[in-house]
C-alpha cells in the first residue's frame, strides 16, 4: 500500500515561514513589495500561488517565464526563511513515519502542491526527508492539484505499484480529500 502524503498542515507546520520567501521573490521578480500574511496559500500549488501573486500584486502575470522566474527565486530564498518562524513537525508525525518504515508493504510518498525543491526543504529543515526518499509528486510545472495526484499515481505505477495494492491520500484539505477521490484512493483528512 501507498501512502500518499501532503506536507503543509500534515506533516509539519512552518508557521507560514515561506510567506517571508514569497515576499522577497516578489520584490527582486516583479519589484513588487507586499505584505502577504493575510495572503492564503492553503492546499494551492506554488505554481498556482506565483500566478495569483503576479496577478494580483505584481502586475506582470502573462509575461514570459515570469511565474517559473518567480518560484524559483522563492525555491532559493525558502531554506533561510524557515528558520525565521518557530514551525513544527505536527504532533505525533515521526512517530507514525517511524512505524510505517519498520513495515515493508507499507511506503510513503508525497502528494503536494510544494515544487520538489520546496519540499525538500522543507522536509529537510525539520528532518523528515529521510522517510520520503521515495519521493511523490510535486507542483513542478503543474498548476492543478488534480494533475499533480494523476502525476503520483503513474509515478507509483512505473516504481511497479498497483492499484490492487491499495493507496490513501493523507492531507488537510478538501484539495486533497478531491485528490484521493480523483485517483480512486481512501483518504484520511487531518484536522490541523
Amino acid at each position: 500500500m501507498i501512502l500518499f502524503w501532503d506536507i503543509d498542515g500534515t506533516l509539519l507546520t512552518t508557521a507560514r515561514a515561506g510567506i517571508h520567501a514569497w515576499e522577497n521573490a516578489l520584490a527582486e521578480v516583479a519589484g513588487s513589495r507586499a505584505d502577504l500574511s493575510g495572503f492564503d496559500t492553503a492546499g494551492v500549488p506554488d505554481h498556482q500561488i506565483a500566478q495569483r501573486l503576479l496577478r494580483e500584486v505584481g502586475g506582470a502575470p502573462d509575461a514570459p517565464g515570469q511565474v517559473d522566474r518567480l518560484v524559483g527565486r522563492y525555491e532559493d530564498l525558502l531554506p533561510a526563511a524557515l528558520g525565521r518562524r518557530q514551525g513544527r513537525v505536527l504532533p505525533n508525525v515521526r512517530e507514525i513515519l517511524e512505524r510505517i518504515e519498520r513495515q515493508p508493504e507499507l511506503r510513503s510518498r508525497l502528494l503536494t502542491g510544494n515544487t520538489r525543491r520546496g519540499a525538500e526543504a522543507k522536509l529537510r529543515h525539520y528532518g523528515l526527508d529521510r522517510f520520503f526518499r521515495d519521493g511523490g509528486a510535486f507542483s513542478d510545472r503543474l498548476c492543478q492539484r488534480d494533475d499533480i495526484a494523476l502525476a503520483a499515481v503513474e509515478a507509483a505505477r512505473v516504481d511497479g505499484w498497483t492499484p490492487a495494492a491499495g493507496a490513501v491520500v493523507i492531507g488537510d484539505t478538501p484539495h486533497d480529500i478531491r485528490c484521493g477521490r480523483l485517483v480512486g484512493a481512501r483518504t484520511l483528512a487531518v484536522a490541523t
